[in-house]
């Protein structure tokens, strides 16, 4: 598997000051997480893939029935991963609040039964990329998939955006924020 540069945040650091920044030149960022309504719940899952200049290439967001929050987060990665390579994508920066899929995906294992029988067709899509890069970033970072994800919980199928789509809201309140760096502290 071609994964580099997996690495935690200092856990010192201020929460409130994180924010989302915009990947290296000629490269693109996923962020990815998941929503449960309960452990396990109604969940959804969101993905936004960003271009270096934090502007919307494309987003999925959809409904998974009752499940994990830690399977919607493996289901936003997974929709986000799909969404780069069929379009030929080959230099990704992967974002995520969970350390628990993060840490998974780049030791290639996870206790959870259920995320392992996910993790191989994971590790196929992370191999067809030149450059894959696993960070994480605190929730406040993730706001504007965390939106998504969320949202998704009550649709009837996934749904796909690109940047030339009419975008929700909300969500385009939280990608100008991103956008200038502006630090947010919640959803909406």
């Amino acid at each position: 598997m071609k994964i580099s540069g997996y690495k935690l945040m200092d856990k010192k650091q201020n929460r409130a000051s994180v924010v989302w920044t915009p990947p290296k030149t000629r490269n693109f960022k996923i962020n990815f997480d998941g929503a449960s309504r309960g452990n396990p719940g109604k969940s959804g899952f969101g993905a936004i893939i960003r271009n270096e200049f934090g502007n919307l290439v494309g987003a999925n967001y959809g409904p998974l029935g009752i499940n994990t929050n830690n399977m919607a987060e493996m289901a936003g990665l997974l929709a986000g991963l799909e969404w780069c390579v069929a379009r030929g994508i080959q230099d990704v920066e992967v974002e995520g609040d969970s350390q628990i899929i993060l840490n998974g995906i780049s030791k290639q294992t996870f206790e959870n039964w259920k995320l392992e029988a996910v993790r191989p067709k994971i590790q196929r899509l992370c191999d067809r990329f030149n450059n894959l890069t696993l960070k994480h970033i605190y929730r406040e970072g993730n706001l504007a998939v965390g939106w998504l994800a969320n949202c998704g919980i009550n649709f009837d199928g996934p749904i796909q955006l690109t940047e030339k789509e009419e975008l929700p809201d909300g969500l385009v309140e939280i990608l100008a924020a991103d956008k200038v760096r502006f630090p947010k502290t919640g959803i909406g």
